[in-house]
Protein backbone atom coordinates (compact mmCIF):
# COMPACT_ATOMS: atom_id res chain seq x y z
CA UNK A 1 0.00 0.00 0.00
CA UNK A 2 1.41 3.37 -1.04
CA UNK A 3 2.02 5.71 1.86
CA UNK A 4 0.09 8.94 1.52
CA UNK A 5 2.23 12.10 1.48
CA UNK A 6 1.85 14.43 4.41
CA UNK A 7 -0.09 17.66 3.81
CA UNK A 8 2.03 20.77 3.30
CA UNK A 9 1.58 23.74 5.63
CA UNK A 10 2.91 27.24 4.98
CA UNK A 11 4.32 28.77 8.17
CA UNK A 12 4.70 32.54 7.80
CA UNK A 13 7.77 33.24 9.89
CA UNK A 14 9.13 36.16 11.93
CA UNK A 15 10.04 36.79 15.57
CA UNK A 16 7.31 35.26 17.65
CA UNK A 17 6.32 32.62 20.14
CA UNK A 18 7.86 29.63 18.32
CA UNK A 19 11.22 29.14 16.63
CA UNK A 20 11.72 27.14 13.42
CA UNK A 21 13.32 24.21 15.24
CA UNK A 22 10.27 23.69 17.44
CA UNK A 23 7.93 23.96 14.46
CA UNK A 24 9.89 21.36 12.49
CA UNK A 25 10.15 18.98 15.46
CA UNK A 26 6.48 19.22 16.42
CA UNK A 27 5.29 18.85 12.81
CA UNK A 28 6.94 15.43 12.40
CA UNK A 29 4.43 12.80 11.34
CA UNK A 30 1.66 15.40 11.13
CA UNK A 31 2.52 17.58 8.15
CA UNK A 32 5.37 18.91 6.04
CA UNK A 33 6.04 22.57 6.73
CA UNK A 34 7.76 25.20 4.66
CA UNK A 35 8.54 28.72 5.81
CA UNK A 36 7.31 31.89 4.14
CA UNK A 37 9.82 34.66 4.84
CA UNK A 38 10.02 38.40 4.28
CA UNK A 39 13.30 39.89 5.47
CA UNK A 40 11.49 43.15 6.26
CA UNK A 41 9.82 41.34 9.19
CA UNK A 42 11.56 41.31 12.60
CA UNK A 43 14.06 38.52 13.16
CA UNK A 44 13.96 37.03 9.67
CA UNK A 45 17.15 38.28 7.98
CA UNK A 46 19.63 36.91 10.57
CA UNK A 47 18.09 33.41 10.42
CA UNK A 48 17.36 33.07 6.73
CA UNK A 49 20.59 31.38 5.64
CA UNK A 50 20.45 28.80 8.43
CA UNK A 51 16.74 28.24 7.87
CA UNK A 52 17.35 27.38 4.21
CA UNK A 53 19.65 24.56 5.33
CA UNK A 54 16.93 23.03 7.50
CA UNK A 55 13.74 23.46 5.51
CA UNK A 56 12.12 24.74 2.35
CA UNK A 57 11.91 28.53 2.34
CA UNK A 58 9.59 30.61 0.18
CA UNK A 59 11.22 34.05 0.14
CA UNK A 60 8.66 36.77 -0.64
CA UNK A 61 10.90 39.72 0.21
CA UNK A 62 10.03 42.73 -1.96
CA UNK A 63 7.10 41.02 -3.69
CA UNK A 64 3.69 42.61 -4.08
CA UNK A 65 0.58 40.86 -2.69
CA UNK A 66 -0.27 38.94 -5.87
CA UNK A 67 3.34 37.95 -6.54
CA UNK A 68 3.78 36.79 -2.95
CA UNK A 69 0.62 34.69 -3.14
CA UNK A 70 1.79 33.15 -6.42
CA UNK A 71 5.14 32.24 -4.87
CA UNK A 72 3.45 30.55 -1.93
CA UNK A 73 0.91 28.83 -4.20
CA UNK A 74 3.76 27.23 -6.13
CA UNK A 75 4.67 25.31 -2.96
CA UNK A 76 1.17 23.73 -2.93
CA UNK A 77 0.17 24.37 0.68
CA UNK A 78 -3.01 22.87 2.10
CA UNK A 79 -2.97 25.21 5.09
CA UNK A 80 -1.30 28.36 6.36
CA UNK A 81 -0.48 29.60 9.86
CA UNK A 82 1.83 31.94 11.73
CA UNK A 83 3.26 32.01 15.23
CA UNK A 84 4.28 35.66 14.99
CA UNK A 85 2.21 38.69 15.95
CA UNK A 86 4.09 40.62 13.27
CA UNK A 87 2.74 38.29 10.55
CA UNK A 88 -0.97 38.02 11.38
CA UNK A 89 -1.94 40.56 8.73
CA UNK A 90 0.32 39.08 6.05
CA UNK A 91 -0.90 35.56 6.80
CA UNK A 92 -4.53 36.66 6.55
CA UNK A 93 -3.88 38.37 3.20
CA UNK A 94 -2.08 35.32 1.80
CA UNK A 95 -4.79 32.97 3.05
CA UNK A 96 -7.49 35.01 1.33
CA UNK A 97 -5.63 35.02 -1.99
CA UNK A 98 -4.85 31.31 -1.74
CA UNK A 99 -8.34 30.28 -0.66
CA UNK A 100 -7.04 28.77 2.58
CA UNK A 101 -8.74 29.02 5.98
CA UNK A 102 -7.30 31.48 8.49
CA UNK A 103 -8.49 34.50 10.45
CA UNK A 104 -10.58 36.63 8.11
CA UNK A 105 -9.68 40.23 7.42
CA UNK A 106 -12.07 41.65 10.04
CA UNK A 107 -11.02 39.20 12.75
CA UNK A 108 -7.38 39.95 11.98
CA UNK A 109 -8.07 43.67 12.34
CA UNK A 110 -9.66 43.06 15.74
CA UNK A 111 -6.72 40.92 16.83
CA UNK A 112 -4.04 43.42 15.80
CA UNK A 113 -5.66 46.78 16.58
CA UNK A 114 -6.03 47.26 20.33
CA UNK A 115 -8.56 50.09 19.97
CA UNK A 116 -10.75 48.04 17.62
CA UNK A 117 -10.52 45.00 19.89
CA UNK A 118 -11.67 47.00 22.92
CA UNK A 119 -14.61 48.36 20.91
CA UNK A 120 -15.62 44.89 19.71
CA UNK A 121 -15.50 43.39 23.20
CA UNK A 122 -17.59 46.26 24.56
CA UNK A 123 -20.14 45.99 21.74
CA UNK A 124 -20.55 42.27 22.45
CA UNK A 125 -21.07 42.92 26.16
CA UNK A 126 -17.98 40.89 27.06
CA UNK A 127 -15.80 43.58 28.65
CA UNK A 128 -15.97 47.36 28.66
CA UNK A 129 -12.63 49.03 29.34
CA UNK A 130 -12.22 52.70 28.53
CA UNK A 131 -9.84 53.21 25.62
CA UNK A 132 -8.78 56.24 23.57
CA UNK A 133 -6.43 56.86 20.65
CA UNK A 134 -3.41 59.17 21.03
CA UNK A 135 -0.62 60.16 18.64
CA UNK A 136 1.15 62.70 20.84
CA UNK A 137 1.88 63.33 24.53
CA UNK A 138 -0.74 66.09 24.47
CA UNK A 139 -3.41 63.67 23.24
CA UNK A 140 -2.39 61.18 25.93
CA UNK A 141 -2.94 63.84 28.58
CA UNK A 142 -6.37 64.66 27.13
CA UNK A 143 -7.36 60.98 27.09
CA UNK A 144 -6.09 60.43 30.63
CA UNK A 145 -8.13 63.39 31.84
CA UNK A 146 -11.23 61.83 30.25
CA UNK A 147 -10.64 58.33 31.61
CA UNK A 148 -9.15 59.32 34.96
CA UNK A 149 -5.80 58.20 36.34
CA UNK A 150 -4.30 55.64 36.49
CA UNK A 151 -4.11 54.80 32.80
CA UNK A 152 -2.02 52.47 30.66
CA UNK A 153 -0.36 53.76 27.49
CA UNK A 154 0.74 51.24 24.87
CA UNK A 155 1.17 51.01 21.09
CA UNK A 156 -2.00 50.54 19.07
CA UNK A 157 -0.35 47.49 17.48
CA UNK A 158 2.49 45.35 18.73
CA UNK A 159 3.49 42.65 21.19
CA UNK A 160 5.74 41.87 24.13
CA UNK A 161 4.77 44.86 26.33
CA UNK A 162 6.94 47.12 24.20
CA UNK A 163 6.66 50.84 25.06
CA UNK A 164 3.96 50.11 27.62
CA UNK A 165 3.72 52.26 30.73
CA UNK A 166 1.31 52.98 33.58
CA UNK A 167 0.71 56.66 34.32
CA UNK A 168 -0.62 57.76 37.69
CA UNK A 169 -0.50 61.52 37.17
CA UNK A 170 -0.03 64.27 34.61
CA UNK A 171 3.35 65.02 36.17
CA UNK A 172 4.54 61.47 35.57
CA UNK A 173 3.20 61.62 32.02
CA UNK A 174 5.22 64.75 31.31
CA UNK A 175 8.39 62.99 32.53
CA UNK A 176 7.98 59.62 30.83
CA UNK A 177 5.95 60.04 27.64
CA UNK A 178 8.67 61.66 25.50
CA UNK A 179 10.87 58.56 25.79
CA UNK A 180 7.99 56.14 25.27
CA UNK A 181 6.55 57.97 22.24
CA UNK A 182 9.86 58.96 20.64
CA UNK A 183 9.82 56.13 18.11
CA UNK A 184 13.34 55.12 19.18
CA UNK A 185 12.15 51.61 20.09
CA UNK A 186 9.79 49.85 17.69
CA UNK A 187 8.94 52.97 15.66
CA UNK A 188 5.62 53.20 17.47
CA UNK A 189 3.78 56.41 16.56
CA UNK A 190 0.14 55.76 17.46
CA UNK A 191 -0.84 54.65 20.95
CA UNK A 192 -3.92 53.73 22.92
CA UNK A 193 -4.66 55.09 26.38
CA UNK A 194 -6.63 52.61 28.46
CA UNK A 195 -8.34 52.61 31.81
CA UNK A 196 -5.88 50.83 34.11
CA UNK A 197 -7.22 47.52 35.37
CA UNK A 198 -6.11 47.39 38.99
CA UNK A 199 -5.41 43.86 40.17
CA UNK A 200 -6.56 41.99 43.25
CA UNK A 201 -3.38 40.60 44.86
CA UNK A 202 -5.39 38.01 46.77
CA UNK A 203 -7.05 36.43 43.72
CA UNK A 204 -4.16 34.16 42.72
CA UNK A 205 -2.67 34.23 46.20
CA UNK A 206 -0.08 36.38 47.91
CA UNK A 207 3.19 36.60 46.04
CA UNK A 208 1.79 35.60 42.65
CA UNK A 209 0.92 37.76 39.66
CA UNK A 210 -2.51 39.40 39.58
CA UNK A 211 -3.12 38.25 36.03
CA UNK A 212 -3.17 34.95 34.11
CA UNK A 213 -3.38 33.74 30.54
CA UNK A 214 -5.80 31.30 28.98
CA UNK A 215 -4.57 29.01 26.21
CA UNK A 216 -7.54 27.91 24.12
CA UNK A 217 -8.18 25.53 21.23
CA UNK A 218 -10.87 26.91 18.94
CA UNK A 219 -12.43 24.63 16.32
CA UNK A 220 -15.16 25.97 14.04
CA UNK A 221 -15.82 28.76 16.49
CA UNK A 222 -16.14 26.51 19.53
CA UNK A 223 -13.58 26.55 22.34
CA UNK A 224 -12.87 22.84 22.71
CA UNK A 225 -10.49 23.10 25.65
CA UNK A 226 -8.47 25.63 27.59
CA UNK A 227 -6.03 25.84 30.44
CA UNK A 228 -4.96 28.69 32.71
CA UNK A 229 -1.29 29.65 33.03
CA UNK A 230 -0.09 31.36 36.19
CA UNK A 231 2.27 34.34 36.31
CA UNK A 232 4.88 35.75 38.63
CA UNK A 233 4.42 39.42 39.61
CA UNK A 234 5.15 41.98 36.90
CA UNK A 235 8.31 44.07 36.88
CA UNK A 236 7.90 47.79 36.32
CA UNK A 237 6.23 49.06 34.28
CA UNK A 238 4.52 46.03 32.64
CA UNK A 239 7.18 43.40 32.04
CA UNK A 240 6.64 39.70 32.63
CA UNK A 241 9.02 37.95 35.03
CA UNK A 242 7.82 34.37 34.97
CA UNK A 243 5.21 31.82 33.96
CA UNK A 244 4.05 28.51 35.37
CA UNK A 245 1.64 25.62 34.95
CA UNK A 246 -0.72 24.94 36.58
CA UNK A 247 -1.95 28.26 37.96
CA UNK A 248 -2.80 28.85 41.61
CA UNK A 249 -6.42 29.85 40.89
CA UNK A 250 -9.17 28.03 42.79
CA UNK A 251 -11.39 25.97 40.43
CA UNK A 252 -14.38 28.33 40.51
CA UNK A 253 -12.25 31.36 39.58
CA UNK A 254 -10.39 29.38 36.92
CA UNK A 255 -13.73 28.44 35.33
CA UNK A 256 -14.85 32.08 35.41
CA UNK A 257 -11.61 33.14 33.70
CA UNK A 258 -12.03 30.46 31.01
CA UNK A 259 -15.64 31.47 30.35
CA UNK A 260 -14.63 35.12 29.95
CA UNK A 261 -11.84 34.17 27.53
CA UNK A 262 -14.22 32.00 25.49
CA UNK A 263 -16.74 34.84 25.25
CA UNK A 264 -13.99 37.18 24.03
CA UNK A 265 -12.89 34.66 21.39
CA UNK A 266 -16.46 34.43 20.09
CA UNK A 267 -16.84 38.21 20.05
CA UNK A 268 -13.81 38.55 17.78
CA UNK A 269 -15.01 35.91 15.32
CA UNK A 270 -12.13 33.46 15.79
CA UNK A 271 -12.92 30.18 14.06
CA UNK A 272 -10.00 27.72 13.97
CA UNK A 273 -6.96 28.65 16.00
CA UNK A 274 -4.98 28.33 19.17
CA UNK A 275 -5.59 31.49 21.21
CA UNK A 276 -3.72 33.23 24.00
CA UNK A 277 -5.92 35.50 26.13
CA UNK A 278 -4.49 37.59 28.96
CA UNK A 279 -6.84 38.22 31.88
CA UNK A 280 -6.47 40.63 34.81
CA UNK A 281 -7.75 39.47 38.19
CA UNK A 282 -9.50 42.50 39.68
CA UNK A 283 -11.55 42.98 42.87
CA UNK A 284 -14.71 43.03 40.71
CA UNK A 285 -13.77 39.85 38.84
CA UNK A 286 -11.73 38.82 35.79
CA UNK A 287 -11.24 41.40 33.02
CA UNK A 288 -9.77 41.06 29.54
CA UNK A 289 -6.30 42.52 29.00
CA UNK A 290 -5.88 41.29 25.44
CA UNK A 291 -6.85 38.46 23.07
CA UNK A 292 -4.21 37.03 20.74
CA UNK A 293 -5.11 34.85 17.77
CA UNK A 294 -1.95 32.77 17.96
CA UNK A 295 0.09 30.57 20.27
CA UNK A 296 1.37 32.48 23.29
CA UNK A 297 5.04 32.90 24.05
CA UNK A 298 6.66 30.87 26.88
CA UNK A 299 3.59 28.70 27.45
CA UNK A 300 4.38 27.02 24.13
CA UNK A 301 7.57 25.74 25.81
CA UNK A 302 5.99 25.15 29.21
CA UNK A 303 3.08 22.98 28.12
CA UNK A 304 5.04 20.09 26.53
CA UNK A 305 7.24 19.89 29.64
CA UNK A 306 4.26 20.09 31.98
CA UNK A 307 1.79 17.75 30.27
CA UNK A 308 3.23 16.43 26.96
CA UNK A 309 0.68 18.51 25.03
CA UNK A 310 1.97 20.57 22.08
CA UNK A 311 0.32 23.87 21.20
CA UNK A 312 2.25 23.83 17.91
CA UNK A 313 0.71 20.51 16.88
CA UNK A 314 -2.72 21.75 17.94
CA UNK A 315 -2.22 24.89 15.82
CA UNK A 316 -1.12 22.86 12.78
CA UNK A 317 -4.08 20.49 13.15
CA UNK A 318 -6.49 23.42 13.36
CA UNK A 319 -4.90 25.10 10.33
CA UNK A 320 -5.51 21.87 8.39
CA UNK A 321 -9.18 21.94 9.40
CA UNK A 322 -8.82 18.98 11.73
CA UNK A 323 -10.39 18.66 15.14
CA UNK A 324 -7.36 18.18 17.40
CA UNK A 325 -7.12 15.30 19.83
CA UNK A 326 -8.29 16.25 23.29
CA UNK A 327 -5.41 17.69 25.33
CA UNK A 328 -4.65 16.14 28.67
CA UNK A 329 -3.76 19.36 30.55
CA UNK A 330 -2.71 16.89 33.25
CA UNK A 331 0.02 18.48 35.35
CA UNK A 332 2.32 16.76 37.82
CA UNK A 333 3.99 19.32 40.05
CA UNK A 334 4.66 22.83 38.74
CA UNK A 335 6.64 23.63 35.60
CA UNK A 336 7.96 27.17 35.24
CA UNK A 337 10.11 29.69 33.44
CA UNK A 338 11.76 32.62 35.27
CA UNK A 339 13.01 35.69 33.43
CA UNK A 340 15.97 37.91 34.28
CA UNK A 341 15.12 41.48 33.27
CA UNK A 342 17.15 44.69 33.51
CA UNK A 343 15.86 47.40 35.86
CA UNK A 344 14.19 50.42 34.27
CA UNK A 345 17.18 52.67 34.92
CA UNK A 346 19.71 50.28 33.28
CA UNK A 347 21.34 51.22 29.98
CA UNK A 348 24.04 48.55 29.63
CA UNK A 349 24.71 45.11 31.08
CA UNK A 350 28.16 45.17 32.70
CA UNK A 351 28.26 41.80 34.48
CA UNK A 352 26.28 38.58 34.70
CA UNK A 353 27.38 36.15 37.40
CA UNK A 354 25.91 33.12 39.12
CA UNK A 355 24.90 31.23 35.97
CA UNK A 356 26.64 27.98 36.93
CA UNK A 357 25.31 28.23 40.47
CA UNK A 358 21.74 28.60 39.17
CA UNK A 359 22.21 25.60 36.87
CA UNK A 360 23.30 23.55 39.89
CA UNK A 361 20.14 24.26 41.90
CA UNK A 362 17.87 21.28 42.47
CA UNK A 363 14.82 21.61 40.20
CA UNK A 364 16.50 23.69 37.50
CA UNK A 365 16.44 21.93 34.13
CA UNK A 366 18.09 24.57 31.92
CA UNK A 367 19.45 28.11 31.93
CA UNK A 368 19.54 30.19 28.75
CA UNK A 369 21.95 33.14 28.83
CA UNK A 370 20.54 35.66 26.37
CA UNK A 371 22.87 38.64 26.87
CA UNK A 372 26.54 39.36 27.43
CA UNK A 373 28.31 42.16 29.30
CA UNK A 374 28.57 45.21 27.08
CA UNK A 375 25.11 44.75 25.59
CA UNK A 376 22.78 47.75 25.59
CA UNK A 377 19.51 47.27 27.47
CA UNK A 378 16.28 49.25 27.36
CA UNK A 379 13.11 48.58 29.37
CA UNK A 380 11.01 49.99 26.51
CA UNK A 381 11.69 46.83 24.49
CA UNK A 382 9.38 45.09 26.98
CA UNK A 383 10.37 41.45 26.66
CA UNK A 384 14.14 41.99 26.47
CA UNK A 385 15.34 39.00 28.48
CA UNK A 386 18.89 38.71 29.78
CA UNK A 387 18.38 35.16 30.99
CA UNK A 388 15.68 32.51 31.00
CA UNK A 389 15.58 29.78 33.64
CA UNK A 390 13.56 26.59 33.15
CA UNK A 391 12.59 24.37 36.04
CA UNK A 392 10.16 22.16 37.90
CA UNK A 393 8.97 22.17 41.50
CA UNK A 394 6.84 19.65 43.39
CA UNK A 395 4.19 22.27 44.23
CA UNK A 396 3.59 26.02 44.32
CA UNK A 397 5.30 26.41 47.69
CA UNK A 398 8.37 24.73 46.23
CA UNK A 399 8.16 27.03 43.21
CA UNK A 400 8.13 30.11 45.43
CA UNK A 401 11.24 28.96 47.30
CA UNK A 402 13.07 27.99 44.11
CA UNK A 403 12.47 31.23 42.21
CA UNK A 404 13.53 33.17 45.31
CA UNK A 405 16.84 31.27 45.29
CA UNK A 406 17.27 31.84 41.56
CA UNK A 407 16.69 35.58 41.98
CA UNK A 408 19.26 35.75 44.78
CA UNK A 409 21.83 33.67 42.90
CA UNK A 410 21.77 35.49 39.55
CA UNK A 411 23.87 38.64 40.02
CA UNK A 412 23.80 41.21 37.22
CA UNK A 413 25.59 44.55 37.02
CA UNK A 414 24.45 47.53 35.00
CA UNK A 415 25.48 50.94 33.82
CA UNK A 416 22.63 53.34 34.51
CA UNK A 417 21.75 56.84 33.38
CA UNK A 418 21.28 58.46 30.00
Amino acid sequence: MTEQPLPRVAVVYADGSVGPGTVLADAKGLCEVFFVCDTAKPGVAPLLRGLRRRATVCDITGLGPDEAAAAVRAEAPEAIVTFSEYCLGLTSELAERLGLPYHGAETTRLLTDKLAQRAALAAAGVDATGCRLADSPERVLEAAAELGYPVVVKPRTGAGSRNTVRLDSAEQAARELPAVMSGDVGQDRVFVVEECLVGDPSAAGEGWGDYVSVEGLVYRGEVLASCVSGKLPLAEPFRETGFFLPSTLPPALADEVKELAAAAVRALGIRDSVTHTEVKLTPSGPRIIEVNGRVGGHVVDLLPRASQDSLVRFALDLALGRRPAAPSFDFSGVTFEWVLLPPVEARELTALDGVDEVRALDGITAVDVLARPGQAVDWRIGNQMLGLVHGHAPDHTGLRHLVDRVARTFVAGYRTGV
